[in-house]
């Protein structure tokens, strides 16, 4: 699946979020990949790549 290193570094975001973020996160921290333009996934994947790259 081509989104698949994207989905996994949002859904650890989300997780992050929800565990340190204080009050309730706007939306769009909170979104899950399918909701995101094109270009945020994109992101998402290129970070995800950096940090498994970096081990």
């Amino acid at each position: 699946m081509a989104d698949e290193p994207g989905r996994i570094f949002r859904e650890a975001w989300i997780s992050g979020v929800r565990k340190h973020f204080a009050g309730e996160p706007t939306p769009g921290y909170v979104a899950g990949s399918e909701d995101l333009p094109g270009w945020q996934r994109e992101t998402d994947a290129d970070i995800f790549e950096a940090v498994r790259d970096s081990l």
